[in-house]
Order: C-alpha cells, then structure tokens, then sequence
C-alpha cells in the first residue's frame, strides 16, 4: 500500500503525488481510495480505488535523476513513428498515451517535434489532433523530468534543448 506523499507516474496524468488516502462512498459504495494530485495541475484530483488493481497497477515508479537523464539523451536516437494515415497516427497515438509506455511516448514526442519543425518551414501547423498528442505526450514525459530533477514545467523544454545541445 502507498502511503501519503507517495509520487509516481499514473497514466496519462503523468507524475501524481498521492495528497490523502481515504474513504469516499461513491454510487452508494464505500470503498478507501488515494488521493492524486497530478504535478502539472494540482487543482485536479483523481481518486483510486486501493483494492483496484487494474487503476493502482497504473501507478508507475518514477525514475530516478540519473534514468531521467538517460531518457532525455535517448530523445536523438528516437525512432520515427510516423505514419502518413491519419486514423492509423491517431489510434496508435491513443494507445502510447494510455499506456504510458517511456520509451514509446518519446518516440512520440521526438516524432511530432521532427513534424511540427518541418511544418513550420513551410509556414503550417500540425493537425489538431497530433498537437492534442503531442501536449498529451509533453506533460506526461515533462511532469515526471519536472518532478525528478526539481525543475517547474516551463522549465523542462529549456533544459532538455540544453542537455541535448551539450551532447
């Protein structure tokens, strides 16, 4: 069981710090729940059943300062996921970001800013839908960097840029 003050990733919500653990009766059932508060918007609250274990198996260990590190160096070497359908690029983005899968979310992330850079040049934007991935994908990856090396969100793009150009 996770006690108070207790951080990990949760999912798509990112780096989550468990804020109070206690019953809730919702649709007339009691149950004991963790209470989350999710780094990069503190005033949402998610509630996980404690006896859930498809939600709690959710709760991710978060990676220490020096995997934080080895998973921004990584960002160069990421393999493209791109894909020319649409429908296809949206299911398999829907997916990476349910699952929460590190390695896959910045595969993700590096193949959208590749996108969005090539874009720019000729003076467009990505689609609604990829850049609605994309900022998914940014504040799972950013919250959890944030909380690690203890830096506030809008720092991380920053320091990112400045670990890889130091590369």
């Amino acid at each position: 069981m996770y006690k108070i003050g207790d951080v990990f990733v949760y999912g798509a919500n990112g780096a989550c710090e468990i804020t109070d653990i206690k019953e809730e009766k919702f649709a007339r059932e009691t149950k004991i729940y963790y209470m989350l508060s999710p780094f990069f918007d503190a005033r949402e609250t998610i509630f996980v059943p404690v006896d859930n274990e498809a939600l709690t198996g959710k709760m991710k260990k978060v990676l220490s300062r020096e995997e934080v590190m080895d998973m921004i160096r990584s960002i160069p070497e990421a393999e493209s996921i791109w894909n020319d359908n649409a429908n296809m690029r949206r299911e398999e983005y829907r997916k990476i970001i349910n699952a929460a899968d590190r390695k896959e979310l910045v595969k993700l992330l590096k193949t959208l800013h590749d996108q969005k850079s090539k874009l720019e040049e000729i003076g467009k934007n990505l689609s609604v839908s990829d850049e609605k991935y994309y900022r998914k994908a940014q504040n799972i990856i950013h919250s959890e960097i944030a909380m690690v090396l203890e830096l506030e969100m809008k720092e991380v793009e920053p320091f990112i840029e400045q670990v890889l150009n130091a590369a």
